[in-house]
């Protein structure tokens, strides 16, 4: 009976979770590159979220879908600008007010967003074959901001029209 009980509950543990988990918000695309033209990588929009009335966070993901190793961006692999080359350029435009938002800054002077370990041998960051990597930039957005267009390093097109959760 208890054996039961427990398989029972890890099913209803396994249903919960996968209905809290969100899907992604947009369709994948093809990945160009920072600076390079890897082979086989997608990019996908996964979030556009507003964290408190003055932040937006963007996050998405980057898939290897090639059986190869892939340098997704471009430079020397040992610049402090090497680590943040998949999020520095990420930008939102208002729907509404036609207003570019680039990743905010704290009071440093420095992007708030994720760091990635560039290969300093390969010159770049790498994505190991099969392998996904999330990452994640912060925007400053007007409260009265609900729908923005994302453009992100690498993506050939803006995802247009992305309403904002909440």
């Amino acid at each position: 009976m208890k054996i039961a009980y427990a398989m029972g509950a890890g099913l209803i543990c396994s249903v919960s979770l996968v209905a809290l988990a969100a899907p992604p918000c947009c369709e994948e695309e093809d990945f160009r590159g920072v600076g390079q033209s890897p082979e086989g990588v997608k990019i996908q929009l996964t979030e556009v979220k507003r964290v408190n009335p003055t932040d937006i966070r963007v996050t998405w993901t980057i898939k290897n879908t090639s059986g190869k190793p892939q340098v997704l961006t471009k430079g020397n692999g040992g610049s402090t600008s090497d680590k943040y080359k998949l999020v520095s350029e990420a930008s939102l435009i208002d729907a509404v007010g036609r207003v570019r938002m680039d990743v905010a800054k704290d009071t440093r002077g420095d992007i708030i967003a994720a760091e990635h370990t560039p290969d300093i041998l390969a010159g770049g960051i790498v994505l190991g074959p099969g392998k996904s990597m999330t990452t994640w930039a912060k925007f400053y957005a007007p409260a009265s901001t609900s729908a923005v267009s994302v453009d992100l390093p690498g993506a050939t097109m803006p995802w247009e029209n992305i309403a904002i959760s909440k």
